[in-house]
Order: C-alpha cells, then structure tokens, then sequence
C-alpha cells in the first residue's frame, strides 16, 4: 500500500467513525463514478453538534450530479481550463473536470467536506486533489480562474453579498461561471439582481433522482445556471 492510500484509509476510517459513509456508483456520461458520501441530513445531526456549520457538504446532492452530468456532455467547457469549484463538499463536478482535461483547484470551508473529496479522488483512480480550505466572508486567494464552478451554492440568501464580491475576485473577465441548484427561489433572486448588474445568464434544466439518497424517487429539476461577467469586470 503506498503513502496515498494509507492516507485515505486511515481519512476513510476518521471519517466512518463519526458519520455513516455510503458509496454510491453515480452514472456521469459514459462512466460510474464512486462516490463517497453521508447518506441523509439525519445521520449528520449527532455529529455535527460542535461545528460552526451543518456539514452539508457532506452529502451528495442533486444539484452536484446534474452538473457533473453537464460538464460530461459539454465537455469543451473545462477541458484545457484552469478551474475553482466554490462550495466543493464531496467534489463530484471538479472530479469530473479534472477527468475532461481541467486543471481544477477544489475549495471548501469544512476540512472534513475536502477529506472526502480526497477519498472520492483516489477511488474514481484520479491523483491526489488540489484543494484549499476557504471562508467567502473573508476570500483572500488571489488567482483567478477560466471556470468558476458552484453546485447549490445559492440556498441562504445571507451569503449573496458575499458569492457577488467574490466572482469578479475569483473569474477571470472572459471566463464563465456554472452554477447548478434546485430551482429554489433566492437562486432566481440572485441571477436577476446579477444580470441587471451586468452579467449575462443562461438557464436549462436536468432531472436528476438519487436512488442512493434518503429522498428516494423524488426527481429533482436541477437549474444548470451559465453566467458570462459583464463586458468590463472591474478587479476587486
């Protein structure tokens, strides 16, 4: 066993310890990607006392699955690209990018969310992520990116000021930024605040129903939010 894989076993076995992880082999294009996961909102709660957050980046979401499956049929959007997935939690997205060709940086405020990614890496046969741990209050990285990625992203309202600082902070002026979410209201909010800003979004949708997840059978209409900065993104 090498340096790596001693070094997911033994995050593999922190993590089990705590909450109860599930694998679940998520079809993405032509491929079943492994995906490591807590499996519903419930298993999380008696773990999660003494964080600052609930550890929502912990489950696997729609939302993440539908632009996993977005990126794998758009695959020109990230190959050749430098790209940051904003909000990472298990990192199924960025996994599939890194898969088309993107060198993608993985972010998250939960150094627990970003162990995950890391065994969900090594089981899908990807080398070790690139990842940081990162607060949008106080976003101090200073490269930006061809892609900006963000898988339900958008659901509290308190952090819209902070996602409408970051992106012109985090995108490079001509990049894009690819957002997925549920179809939930303070989403659409934020998208019309933004194109009145400026910026230019275009929206379709995918079903996407996790067979794996507690909310068995419920498909979910996942938002794949595609937004294009205004002509001149001012440097924050």
């Amino acid at each position: 066993m090498g340096d790596e894989e001693r070094a997911v076993a033994q995050l593999r076995a922190q993590i089990g310890a705590r909450f109860p992880l599930v694998t679940a082999e998520i079809e993405v294009g032509a491929r079943l990607w492994k995906v490591t996961a807590v499996q519903n909102q419930d298993a999380l709660l008696d773990g999660a006392d003494e964080l600052e957050h609930f550890p929502y980046g912990f489950l696997l979401w729609e939302s993440a699955v539908g632009l996993a499956r977005h990126l794998a049929a758009h695959p020109e959007l990230v190959a050749g690209k430098t790209v940051l997935e904003l909000g990472a939690g298990v990192g199924l997205p960025g996994l599939v990018g890194r898969s088309l060709g993107a060198e993608v940086w993985q972010t998250d405020h939960q150094p627990g969310a970003l162990s995950l990614l890391r065994i969900n890496a090594a089981d899908n046969g990807l080398p070790p992520p690139q990842t940081f741990i990162a607060d949008w209050r106080s976003w101090t990285h200073p490269t930006r990116y061809d892609v900006v990625l963000g898988a339900d992203i958008l659901y509290e309202r308190a952090m819209h000021f902070y996602l409408e600082t970051l992106f012109p902070r985090c995108l490079a002026s001509t990049g894009t930024l690819l957002i997925s979410d549920p179809g939930r209201p303070q989403a659409l909010e934020f998208v019309a605040k933004q194109e009145s800003a400026g910026w230019h979004f275009a929206i379709e949708t995918r079903p996407v129903t996790l067979t794996e997840n507690a909310r068995i059978g419920r498909p979910v209409d996942v938002a794949i939010l595609t937004g294009q900065p205004p002509p001149v993104m001012q440097r924050v």
